[in-house]
């Protein structure tokens, strides 16, 4: 009788469950930016994998960047599914260019939705280009979900005034009460649960958005220690890596860091390919400056510069080289996360460079002895060697040993680096060494 019973209740939940209806639940918090809108993505995606009802978005946001916050809005507006937003405190700026696709509005009790002017790094505002385009999306936006489309552009343009609610001159920001009044806001609630039973929807299945384990990783390297790291690890391994050529191991090192310091950015949206190969082109002035022209130090300075550049902007999801959109808070991290990770690979280089040059790994590309008197060393008297031809029989960097006539002597060059095997010619003698340039 009790098996009889679990297989009906089972049949019951079953049944039940295949037409209670189907809500699709996500946040919207802190700065929008491009890693907002890759979640945005994704989760609208999942919620049309899963055939649901309906889709809530709960917001709270000062605003952020507008081509993340305008693509997000587009998505909206094609969706298939009804789209609602539930403001729970604030929806400023790139949050109201959000709510406003959205098929309903709700709002919490204290909660504020307006002021969408769009602004530049410096917070000032941007370009009227700009503003018009984004005053043409709000009224096509509010147009589109039968809301006034005055209202709209007059949140993005203060000198259009609509109502004695906001005062001259002022952009519209309107609390729940005032949104209510004027048809931006379907209703006051304190939670989403407020808002199904509302609907009678208390039993509704929620589906809640979690991020996948890739979600996971791509934001453990957008961390910004991690980043710190990253960059560390990629300038420091090519900085030994140029100093030991041939060891692999460092270089190897610098492409790991620099994959894994490219690619999140880039799934997310914030790295273009454009900004690797600046990169890659600064990197190209530091060999320049080591392998061809050594001395000159202004392919080296470029070179770093470039290179940091390049690192900075992977951050902040530019487009080009405008900073049109890109917040404050994301131009002082990328700079402050930059500047640590210059200054620890300084920190690094000093500190390790010395111990590395003695380590016993490194005996094969680095001279570790000197010639001491105690030992039986003594000098010799050297014939005219100026002008005479040879090869590299160590490596020169920039000192090492050279093979002229079958015999072996001590040399250094100008600040040239010299692979082993390469012809030499003697341009001076010093004491019992010989100064050599490339033939």
């Amino acid at each position: 009788m009790k098996a009889i019973q679990r297989i009906f209740l089972l049949f019951f939940l079953l049944f039940t469950q295949a037409f209670a209806q189907k809500i699709y639940y996500f946040k919207i918090e802190g700065e929008i930016a491009e890693p907002t809108r890759v979640m945005v993505d994704s989760a609208l995606a999942e919620a049309k994998r899963k055939k649901v009802d309906y889709v809530i978005m709960e917001i709270n946001t000062p605003g952020g960047l507008v081509s993340a916050a305008d693509h997000i809005n587009q998505q909206i507006l094609d969706y298939p599914i009804p789209v609602w937003a539930f403001i729970n405190n604030n929806a400023y700026s790139a949050g109201a260019l959000i709510a406003i696709a959205c098929d309903s509005i709700y709002m919490a009790e204290g909660a504020n939705m307006g002021a969408v002017t769009p602004v530049d790094a410096e917070g000032k505002y941007a370009p009227e280009k700009y503003r018009a385009a984004i005053r043409a999306k709000m009224r096509a936006s509010a147009e589109a979900n039968r809301r006034n489309p005055k209202i709209a552009e007059a949140m993005v343009d203060e000198t259009l005034e609509y109502d004695s609610l906001v005062a001259p001159g002022k952009l519209i920001v309107y609390t729940t009460s005032e949104a209510i009044k004027n048809g931006y806001c379907e209703g006051k609630f304190n939670s989403v649960e407020e808002i199904l039973k509302h609907y009678k929807m208390e039993k509704a299945q929620i589906i809640r958005y979690t991020p996948t384990f890739i979600d996971k990783l791509i934001g453990f390297f957008l961390n910004p220690v991690i980043r710190t790291l990253l960059i560390l690890l990629i300038i420091g391994g090519i900085y030994f890596e140029l100093q030991t050529p041939g060891v692999g191991f460092p270089l190897i090192a610098a492409l790991v860091g620099l994959a894994l310091y490219f690619v999140p950015h880039y799934i997310q949206g914030l790295a273009q390919n454009w900004e690797l190969l600046l990169f890659l082109g600064g990197l190209g002035l530091i060999a320049l400056e080591i392998f061809v022209m050594p001395g000159a130090k202004v392919f080296l300075i470029a070179g770093l510069i470039i290179m940091f550049g390049a690192l900075g902007l992977m951050m902040i999801g530019n487009v080009g080289f405008s900073l049109e959109g890109v917040s404050q808070k994301s131009l002082y991290e990328s700079l402050i996360t930059t500047s640590i990770g210059l200054l620890g690979t300084i920190v690094m280089i000093v500190i390790l460079a010395p111990k590395i040059a003695t380590s016993k790994q490194f005996k094969h590309i680095a001279l570790q002895t000197t010639l001491d008197r105690k030992e039986g060393y003594v000098s010799a008297t050297m014939p005219p060697m100026i002008g005479k031809q040879g090869t590299a029989y160590t490596v020169l960097r920039p000192s090492g040993k050279v093979l002229i006539d079958n015999h072996t002597y001590d040399a250094f060059t100008q600040g040239d680096f010299i692979e082993q095997g390469t012809p030499i010619e003697v341009i001076a003698q010093e004491g019992a060494e010989l100064v050599v340039k490339r033939i």
